[in-house]
Parts: C-alpha cells; structure tokens; sequence
C-alpha cells in the first residue's frame, strides 16, 4: 500500500473478499517478492485499520475504534465487497454516541446504507438548531431546500 509492505497472511482477507481470493489463486501476495499492489485510493492507515477488524490480534481486548477509523473499515469493506466486515462497521458505527445526522445521511449515501437516511432526516428537522454552512456543503442544495420545504 503506498510503497508500504504489510505481511498479513493472505487467506484471512480471501475468506472475507472474492478480490482477494482471485488474487490468491494468481499467487500474488504469497510472497515477499510478489506482493499485491493495491490501488491508489487505498491509504495506508485506511488498510491498517481494515486489518484491525480482519485480522485482530489473539489474547487481546478488542481495540476501540473511532468513528473516523470506522470509516476507513466501510470504505474498504466496501471497495473489495467485503459484505460480513461491512455489516459489522456499520452496526458499530451505529453504536458510536453522538455521530451528526449530516455526517451518517453523508455514510449512507456514500455507501449505500439507506436505513439510516430516514431516521437521520427526522434528526435534523426536529433539533433545535439550524443548519450550518458546512451542513449545506456536505449535503448539497437540493437537499438543503427540501428539509427546509419539510421543516416548513
């Protein structure tokens, strides 16, 4: 990942991903001197984290994790159909306290979790509070004028 090697073993990420399993059976990724390269997009820190979920180490207190480092387990869970790790962020970040509605209607569009766009809409239009200019650029316009067409 970004000219970074991490060692993991190969099969914990191919009994989670069809991407992963294909790369196995090309044997890529079974050696040091045929790793596989992952896209750009993918971060270091975004794959770390990943791995924390996939491959958590044994004997230990299961870590916890920041909604930002939630984020990171989605996004990839996601771009390598990952669908039981993708489950699991997203019933934990369901968990987290205090997560803004913009931020979840944000997840829920970004990766596809429509059961929260409902519940995260009465949200905003029941709190007391206005909508902030950072509210209107993560959300957009159009949905901006229609919560207010609601909220009237």
């Amino acid at each position: 990942v970004d000219n970074l090697l991490f060692q993991v073993p190969i099969q914990l990420l191919a009994a989670e991903s069809a991407y992963f399993r294909t790369r196995m059976d090309q044997n890529d990724g079974l050696k040091e001197e045929n790793p596989i390269q992952l896209d750009t997009d993918v971060s270091p820190e975004d794959f770390r984290q990943l791995l924390r979920v996939v491959c958590p180490p044994f004997n230990v207190e299961p870590e916890v994790f920041s909604f930002g480092q939630w984020i990171s387990v989605l996004k990839l869970a996601k771009k390598w159909d990952m669908d039981e790790v993708r489950a699991y962020a997203i019933s934990a970040i369901r968990k987290l306290p205090d997560i803004d509605p913009v931020d979840k209607i944000v997840l829920a569009r970004t990766y596809d979790i429509p059961t929260w766009l409902g519940p995260s809409f009465n949200e905003i239009l029941q709190r007391s509070r206005s909508l902030t200019e950072s509210d209107v650029d993560k959300l957009g316009i159009p949905t901006i004028v229609r919560l207010m067409e609601l909220r009237d």
